[in-house]
């Protein structure tokens, strides 16, 4: 039997509005195209939306009927054939079929982290045959389920907040980051400028970067505390020792008044090495961008120093509706502190905060001597 060729076609991946307690339902729609080659004898034609083997949690809601597949979450019967053979047979040609399905608000985001995941995609089943069982020919299309702000949102008016952060460490280095938006995409390049200022003289300047990191926590039965975290490098760049712009020589070099020096991270795409901001049940990403350099001091004492600021990470299919942040909680002031490596606080300058305690937090570590 020459089975019938079957293809999906959507608008694209599902963008829900809002936390998932108030955004309002997605009318997630598509067509199905069927070929047919020689006349076929067609008994059922459906399309579900489904989360991928393997990849439920708890969170997700399930709709269909408990005698189908678990993973099934919603399911469109397109066509269906009558009793007879005459009735159900398909002549050779190209048939179109529409169709619609309304995702609920609450669904949990696509996500690929290291403690959960979560996937969906669209299915196509068409059953050939005049037998109970039939023929089968299935197609499968990944969807993605992302979450970004409702338009008017309270984030709306912090969403061109610029990064602008600053800190001293030990009353002898200080650090400022800004420059770049503190919302970004993925799949684009991040421009940013770091300012270094010595305070004391002596100090060399050894190494300058950025990287961008991403932190995962999520809520496991079984885990110690309940709770396992991790964190990954999304993106980092280190500048060369001839790659100074106006300080070309800044290697090895002793720092005179102020440093500056402009750089550019690629964001990679997501969901490979990068996720979204995601809070929703029991997980939590998040990002953070974090000013790197390494200093000697005139005893031949290394420290690398970071600025940690944070960054959020926001799908493209957003970007013309004004909104930017996809978080959710309120906004909240954390202490204004820097913490060095051997636990001694220091005072920072005050700013407006956005997302978590280490807005202008500046870490020092210990490194071997300098030779």
């Amino acid at each position: 039997m020459f089975l019938p060729s079957v293809r999906i076609f959507t608008l694209g991946d599902i963008v829900l509005q809002g936390a998932p307690s108030e955004s309002p339902a997605y009318i997630f729609s598509g067509r199905v195209m069927v070929k047919i080659n020689v006349p076929t004898s067609v008994r059922l034609l459906e399309v579900v939306f489904q989360s991928e083997q393997g990849s439920r949690w708890l969170q997700l809601t399930r709709t269909a009927p408990r005698n189908v597949n678990q993973n099934v979450l919603y399911r469109d019967v397109l066509y269906t054939g009558g009793q007879t053979e005459s009735s159900a047979v398909w002549n050779k040609g190209s048939y179109e079929f529409y169709f619609q399905m309304i995702i609920p608000g609450h669904l949990c985001e696509t996500m690929y982290t290291e403690h959960k995941r979560v996937a969906y995609e669209v299915r196509a089943t068409l059953v050939a045959g005049n037998t109970l069982a039939g023929a089968r020919r299935t197609t499968t299309m990944p969807i993605a389920v992302k979450r970004v702000p409702y338009f008017g949102a309270v984030w709306e008016s912090i969403a061109n907040d610029v990064v602008h952060v600053s800190a001293t460490w030990r009353n002898t280095i200080e650090m400022c980051a800004l420059g770049c938006s503190r919302v970004q995409r993925d799949n684009q390049p991040l421009r940013v400028k770091g300012v270094i200022r010595a305070l004391e003289k002596g100090f060399k300047l050894t190494r300058v970067g950025f990287i961008l990191e991403e932190r995962t926590r999520s809520r496991i039965p079984g885990a110690i505390g309940g709770v396992k975290c991790s964190s990954s490098i999304a993106a980092c760049k280190y500048l060369r020792a001839k790659d100074g712009g106006e300080y070309a020589d800044w290697h090895d070099s002793f720092i005179v008044d102020q440093m500056s020096f402009e750089m550019e991270l690629d964001i990679p795409k997501a969901y490979g090495k990068i996720q979204y901001d995601i809070k929703h049940g029991p997980v939590t990403v998040s990002h953070r961008l974090a000013f790197v350099v390494a200093v000697v001091d005139k005893l031949g004492r290394g420290t690398s120093l970071r600025l940690f600021t944070p960054l959020h990470i926001m799908p493209h299919d957003w970007v013309d509706t004004g909104n930017e942040l996809p978080s959710y909680p309120s906004v909240t002031q954390p202490e204004d502190m820097e913490v060095d490596a051997e636990g001694e606080n220091h005072e920072t300058d005050s700013h407006q905060l956005t997302d978590g305690s280490d807005m202008g937090q500046i870490t020092g570590d210990r490194i071997r001597p300098h030779n």
